[in-house]
């Protein structure tokens, strides 16, 4: 993973007890996003990069739907 860049990989996986596939995804957390998630952590709200990941999606997932 370069600096400039996010890499994400994407699976498949059966949910369990039912036929639906569910999408799991697996984010590096390297290069500029670690130096990113690591200042975010270092304030102490923050345990592991799990908890940074879930803000920062929930956070993003309302500024996009507000627009």
């Amino acid at each position: 993973m370069s600096n400039g860049k996010l890499t994400i990989l994407n699976e498949k996986f059966q949910k369990e007890g039912s036929d639906e596939e569910v999408e799991g995804l697996t984010v590096m957390v390297d290069g500029v996003i670690k130096q990113i998630f690591d200042q975010i952590k270092s304030n102490g709200q923050y345990a592991d990069y799990n908890e940074v990941l879930k803000d920062v999606i929930f956070e993003g997932v309302a500024r996009l739907v507000k627009k």
